[in-house]
């Protein structure tokens, strides 16, 4: 039995792990690239809720201006007119939607497929997929 105490054996370890593992820059930049493209998600995602907000806003302001629109005109036709009016922005406003959406989406997915960094050629080998090996019974 040797006498050398938990800590010696602890520090020996720790050593010993780190010489051996090759892969600590990797990690790292992996690591760094993950919560930087996390930041660029919340970037987006607070860029188009701003977004949103302000044609809601513009949304309620142009429905208040046609409803005085409408309200003081004198015949049907200005009636139409405005509900017109309304209605081409409120249809300009929800494809603004669609499309903001579809670049937040972009925007994400394609932070989130970013590829890693691969290993260093020193390091360990790429995993290769498991072979299924089927076996047969035969039927009695």
């Amino acid at each position: 039995m040797t006498n050398m105490d938990f800590s010696e054996q602890w520090k020996s370890m720790q050593q010993m792990f780190l010489l051996n593992f090759h892969h600590s820059e990797s990690m790292r930049e992996n690591a760094r690239r993950f919560w930087e493209n996390q930041d660029k998600i919340l970037e987006n995602m607070e860029a188009f809720t701003s977004n949103w907000f302000k044609r809601r806003h513009t949304g309620t302001h142009s429905a208040q201006e046609a409803a005085d629109s409408m309200c003081g005109t004198e015949s049907m036709v200005d009636v139409v007119q405005a509900y017109q009016d309304w209605a081409k922005g409120a249809f300009e406003r929800l494809m603004a939607d669609g499309l903001a959406c579809q670049e937040q989406i972009v925007a994400a997915t394609g932070a989130l497929t970013s590829p890693p960094l691969s290993p260093s050629e020193k390091g360990i080998e790429p995993i290769r997929p498991e072979t299924k090996v089927t076996t047969r019974v035969k039927a009695t």
